[in-house]
């Protein structure tokens, strides 16, 4: 089980339809579905005591529980799980419809979190062969709920260009941005994680079953990719914005360099198109979460805070690094789109 998946970006560019395909891959069990929506709450995605027709209460599921049912009985079956497919995810309040699946969303705590006990679920724990698969429309996304970073970084995030768009990047980042940094216990960490043996009874962990590199492998893949230097420059900003960067943003380098190395082949992206996905994807949302606070510091200070800088860098190195064409700097460019309009 890796991260959830997460298309995301603009209007009217097929997220949802990309959702649903991506969901159906590898599984013959159809997904259960669920619309984001204001009123959304926990017992429309878990479940609840509802009063039944003979006026007694019975236990009903959400969507989200409808999911784990049929993925269980799925399972048994020796079919694969049914996923989940949350459309436009920020329209609900989604941090707190989740409850105590928060938790459980991340796989490393499935084993554990038994969210369905009460619910009439057996096993009462959701898959580790599950997948959340989110939309999510950035265009009016000032008028809609804020997700926390906390649940936004279980979602390994995937930017969907219009159809006419052409993503073309070209990879020019330097060999030589160096950290005092040892990613050693990241790589082994990372290797644990993608190497999780704790699978329930019945459960797919995976149809696809990958060699994953050893830990001195995995570096090395990432040095070799550059990803090394990638991480370096990404650490070397967040400092200059006042960014708190945790372990997850190396884990995650780190484990989808180990994943691309375990490939076959004709599974791999192409190098410039893979660096693009991992600085698009896993390494720049962390920054959307400085924009707020920058802007509060541009429109209340007298003269322009030393972060709008850096922001505007982030753009202009992303521009230099991958190329315009490339999602990287799309994304970085729509960081800039949270500030003042005068940047």
């Amino acid at each position: 089980m890796g991260q959830e998946r997460s298309p995301r970006r603009r209007a009217g560019v097929g997220k949802t339809e990309l959702a649903l395909r991506a969901a159906r891959f590898f599984t013959d069990c159809e997904p259960e579905v669920e619309a984001g929506r204001e009123d959304l709450s926990y017992e429309d995605l878990v479940w609840s005591y509802a009063v039944g027709p003979d006026g007694k209460l019975e236990r009903r599921l959400g969507s989200l529980g409808r999911a784990v049912k049929r993925s269980w009985e799925s399972l048994a079956k020796g079919g694969g799980p049914c996923h989940y497919v949350l459309d436009e995810i920020n329209r609900a309040n989604i941090d707190v419809a989740l409850g105590r699946v928060f938790t459980a969303l991340d796989v490393e705590h499935r084993p554990r979190v038994k969210v369905f006990e009460e619910a009439g679920v057996e096993p009462p724990l959701i898959p580790t062969s599950l997948r959340v698969f989110a939309t999510m429309n950035v265009v009016d996304r000032g008028q809609l709920f804020k997700l926390s970073f906390a649940l936004l970084r279980r979602f390994a995030y995937v930017y969907v260009p219009p159809p006419h768009k052409s993503i073309s990047p070209r990879v020019e980042i330097p060999q030589i941005i160096k950290r005092d940094i040892d990613y050693t216990p990241y790589a082994e960490r990372a290797y644990k994680s993608l190497t999780i043996n704790g699978v329930g009874p019945g459960d797919i962990p995976t149809i696809l079953k990958l060699p994953i590199p050893q830990p001195g492998e995995i570096l090395a893949e990432a040095d070799r990719l550059g990803l090394t230097s990638l991480l370096n420059w990404a650490l070397e900003k967040a400092e200059r914005l006042g960014l708190e960067v945790g372990p997850s943003m190396i884990l995650d380098v780190l484990k989808i360099a180990a994943v691309r190395a375990a490939a076959p082949n004709s599974l791999k992206l192409e190098k410039g198109a893979f660096i693009d996905f991992v600085a698009s994807s896993l390494v720049l949302p962390y920054f959307a979460s400085a924009a707020p606070r920058v802007r509060q510091k541009a429109i209340l200070s007298a003269r322009p805070p030393g972060e709008l800088e850096e922001m505007r860098k982030i753009e202009n190195e992303m521009k230099k690094f991958l190329g315009e064409t490339s999602a990287s700097y799309t994304v970085a460019r729509g960081l800039l789109y949270e500030l003042p309009a005068e940047v």
